[in-house]
């Protein structure tokens, strides 16, 4: 079942390519944005050192 929010966890798909903030990370006043691809699974946050991470995409899905 895909994601109907606009945020992503560790372990779901990723949908678009795109650049991905981690949420947590923000949180803690870092930035940390990860370039991911469609198809990919998305990780823990290696920055913020947790395994649930929490991903938002900035600006707009890049499109092939």
């Amino acid at each position: 079942m895909p994601n109907s929010s606009d945020t992503f966890k560790t372990g779901e798909i990723v949908l678009f390519d795109g650049d991905y903030e981690c949420l947590l990370c923000r949180q803690m006043d870092k930035t940390t944005v990860r370039t991911l691809q469609k198809g990919r699974i998305f990780p823990s946050c290696e920055a913020c050192g947790t395994k649930d991470g929490t991903y938002r995409l900035t600006g707009r899905p890049a499109r092939k």
